[in-house]
């Protein structure tokens, strides 16, 4: 069970009752404190979208790309596998781009991320766009239980 068992509330003061991995949890929460009211988000930089367009089994796809370590992309994806042969969204990581701007992926390489193995994992979900109308038929199957 993850959600919250319960929340009570007294003026401003929020008290939850939580569960994690079989422990309880208390929070407590003040919405008038100066760190709650005066909290303005968490700096960062502008979002530097890269676009990849490829062909599978006769039909055209557009992935929106994350940079990716030493030059190469990554890409977190849903296809058609997922939910029954594969998790709800997996990613492919793919080498450094070519001097000509394009790259090979392969999605032999496609990968679970931790949360297809418990539900204590916290893991970026794709792009809502990064939706392939294909069976993706590679890489790694839902894990088993």
């Amino acid at each position: 069970m993850q959600e919250s068992l319960n929340r009570v509330r007294f003026g401003n003061i929020v008290v939850e009752l939580a569960v994690r991995a079989d422990r309880y949890a208390i929070r407590t929460r003040d919405l008038d404190s100066p760190v709650y009211t005066g909290f303005k988000g968490v700096p960062i930089f502008d979002f530097d979208p890269g676009e990849v367009s490829f062909e599978l089994r006769g039909a055209n796809h557009r992935l929106v790309a994350e940079p990716g370590t030493l030059g190469g992309l990554t890409l977190n994806f849903h296809d058609l596998t997922n939910g029954t042969s594969t998790y709800d969204w997996r990613k492919v990581t793919t080498a450094k781009l070519r001097p000509d701007g394009s790259v090979i992926i392969d999605f032999n390489r496609a990968i679970n991320y931790p949360s297809a193995f418990t539900p204590y994992g916290t893991c970026p979900r794709p792009i809502c766009g990064n939706q392939m109308d294909a069976l993706v038929e590679a890489g790694e199957k839902l894990p088993r239980r």
